[in-house]
């Protein structure tokens, strides 16, 4: 018997929890976009109740989930959904084995790294056609579908902490794309933590795991899994909160890694870990968030990645980011942008990705801001794609108010 069946054998006590109600279809945004996908109900709890003897029934569906969580958050019984179809996913990728392209989007440090070293070079080779035919014959990566930029100067050749010997002291999970993609994320959330006087260490750090396991990799994702865990607890233990700017990342740390891991150091790193926005808010509450934000008169929108949806914490980027006096923020309320991490860069799961990110692009056109925040990059980019307004990450909002309130104090 294959280690993923060994492992989906533990849940059998959350699979015969299900109802059989469809709430997990009726939130699922692949379900609703097209008839390839079988379902959260069925590929999850039911593929399970078929699997009798140790004989796997394999489904080629299952390929169709993008985990985004939302059946798991809307269950009324708390079956582990997501758990049952992530561990389906690596049966499966076990049985089938793993193409040479769901092997480099799943590992997107590897691509990173290699990438931004070369980032000039890389970047317009990725705009031109000849190459993006290349890629799409060879790897069946569409060449309509956009690619986030690399940079050269990526996060590990920029931090630099400023506040040292702290009260509260962060231990900061970059995540992949704010390591190599978006470095200016990375150090507009520095720079916060230091506006509130919060010392910030980079730990060493792997991929949280996330395109692994949306691609069937799941023992590559729990060695990744078991060198983080360690890695953070180090700080954890000394009283460091382990916060990130990625809601994957998040979702990873808090969640996945309890069911992929789940070991009594997952239970004890998850307690510790917050979304950087969250983290503000709590600093809210217990009234120590440095409140001196300058006023910035914008009308934006605001998408809501479903991985932030997941974790069932509400909307911390919308409640701080209205504290910013003259700020306007509206939530979109678009549901699924459609991009689900490596799922939009399939070629079979482009037109999905695209209808998926339609009701998305309607509200942002409707609303009509001045440009839209979200937490995820790979929203983003599917925003970046189908809209034509400018996208940032509250925490370079937040940042820049921080700045202009620096700048008056000095005027």
């Amino acid at each position: 018997m294959n280690d993923a069946l060994l492992d989906l054998n533990m849940f059998e006590d959350s699979y015969e929890k299900c109802l059989k109600c469809n709430a997990c279809v009726a939130s699922c945004p692949v379900t609703g976009a097209t008839l390839d996908f079988g379902g959260p109900k069925h590929m999850g709890p039911e593929l399970k109740r078929l699997i009798d003897n140790q004989q796997v029934i394999d489904d080629k569906r299952i390929e169709y989930c993008t985990l985004c969580g939302n059946c798991d958050l809307s269950c009324p019984e708390d079956v582990h959904i997501s758990t049952l179809t992530t561990y389906a996913k690596a049966i499966h990728t076990e049985k089938h084995g793993s193409s040479f392209r769901d092997f480099v989007l799943s590992n997107a440090e590897l691509v990173g790294k290699m990438a931004s070293a070369f980032a000039p070079v890389t970047n317009t080779a990725m705009k031109m056609k000849p190459m993006r035919q290349v890629m799409e014959t060879v790897m069946r990566i569409p060449k309509e579908r956009k690619f986030p930029k690399y940079k050269f100067k990526n996060f590990n050749r920029s931090f630099a902490n400023k506040v040292h010997g702290s009260k509260r002291k962060v231990a900061y999970f970059v995540g992949c794309y704010a390591m190599y993609n978006a470095p200016e994320v990375a150090e507009s959330f520095v720079k916060v933590m230091n506006f509130n006087g919060i010392e910030v260490v980079k730990p060493r750090q792997k991929c949280c795991g996330v395109p692994m396991l949306a691609n069937g990799r799941l023992k590559q994702a729990r060695k990744n899994a078991a060198f983080n865990i360690d890695s953070l607890l180090e700080y954890t233990r000394k009283g460091y909160d382990v916060v990130t700017t990625c809601t994957s990342c998040g979702l990873a740390l808090k969640k996945e890694y309890l069911s992929i891991d789940g070991s009594d150091k997952a239970k004890e790193l998850a307690a510790h870990v917050y979304d950087a926005d969250e983290y503000l808010r709590m600093l809210k509450d217990n009234g120590e968030l440095n409140t001196h934000l300058a006023p910035m008169k914008q009308k934006v929108g605001y998408h809501a990645p479903c991985h932030m949806r997941a974790q069932g914490m509400g909307t911390p980027a919308m409640d701080i980011l209205e504290l910013i006096p003259g700020f306007n923020i509206y939530d979109l309320g678009a549901g699924c942008c459609g991009q689900c991490g490596t799922f939009g860069f399939k070629k079979e799961k482009y037109g999905i990705s695209m209808k998926l990110g339609r009701t998305m692009a309607e509200s942002v056109k409707n609303l009509d801001a001045d440009y839209t925040v979200t937490e995820c990059g790979m929203c983003k980019n599917q925003l970046d794609q189908l809209t034509d307004k400018e996208v940032r990450h509250p925490m370079q909002i937040l940042a820049e108010s921080y700045e202009r309130a620096k700048q008056l104090q000095t005027v």
